[in-house]
């Protein structure tokens, strides 16, 4: 039993949240790899501002009093993943907290609004107005452009881990 999931773990998990993730299925998808972690945790993660808040989406369904429910990105759960590491590296959390990027707020705001943004163009390119034969090229296009802001969020996060905790050089 692992202390963290591995990057193949990570992949695929994050091809079927691709649109979003709620706060169960991040504790589902730790709990079924062995790995302890509760909404709890969760939440008291996103208090100390280890990670981004949700955004509302409606909940779906019918009737008036519909509802929404909170979706993060799957980012956030890579973060856990990270937060994971560090602790089986023997940080603590307060430790964790005070090395926090200096830049993640902004990098989590731009990981949301592109997530969003994936989100919004998918529906309307699966919406009933949209011409089917442009579908399959812009629906590649589009898993391009994911692929490509996932490598940039990335990018940025690793940018921001140097600028904060920089390593000593010899």
């Amino acid at each position: 039993m692992s202390e963290f999931l591995t990057e193949e773990e990570l992949s695929e998990c994050e091809r079927i949240y691709r649109d979003g993730i709620e706060t169960l299925d991040v504790v589902k998808i730790f709990r079924e790899a062995g790995i302890r972690f509760s909404e709890p945790s969760f939440r008291k993660y996103v208090q100390l501002g280890l990670l981004s808040r949700s955004h509302r989406v409606s909940a779906g369904g019918r009737g008036k009093h519909r509802g929404s429910k909170g979706l993060y990105p799957f980012g956030v759960v890579r973060r856990i993943n990270d937060i994971k590491r560090m602790m089986a590296e023997g940080l603590t959390i307060d430790d964790i907290v005070r090395a926090s990027m200096k830049f993640a707020s902004e990098i989590n705001q731009l990981d949301n609004g592109l997530q969003r943004l994936f989100s919004e163009m998918q529906t309307e390119v699966c919406g009933p107005h949209f011409d089917m034969s442009l579908r399959p090229q812009v629906e590649s296009e589009l898993q391009d452009a994911q692929t490509t802001a996932r490598t940039l969020i990335t990018k940025l996060v690793a940018i921001d881990q140097n600028i904060t905790n920089p390593r000593p050089t010899l």
